[in-house]
């Protein structure tokens, strides 16, 4: 019997996701700090002169420079479809 939820492949990778995390969180700040042996990647939400902390992520070097690839791929991508993403404001 077929289950349409499982991969054909028995060796593929499965990601699951409470119905809370699936449904993604609006982040419009985010901050990149390291050390030696991690990065930490925080983001958040901020309106007016107050902001809340969504998610913190700590990543190995390694993976953080996997990621910043895979972003700016990304990023190339989406521009090449859409047109030049500006980069706004920095906040201080």
């Amino acid at each position: 019997m077929d289950n349409p939820g499982r991969p054909k492949d028995p060796e593929a990778l499965v990601i699951k996701a409470d119905d809370a995390v699936a449904m993604g969180r609006f982040s419009n700040l985010a901050q990149v700090a390291s050390s030696q042996d991690s990065f930490v990647l925080d983001f958040a939400f901020v309106q007016g002169k107050t902001g809340w902390l969504l998610s913190r992520i700590l990543m190995s070097p390694l993976h953080a420079k996997r990621f910043s690839l895979a972003l700016a791929e990304t990023i190339a991508k989406h521009e090449a479809h859409f047109g030049k993403i500006e980069s706004g404001p920095t906040l201080q």
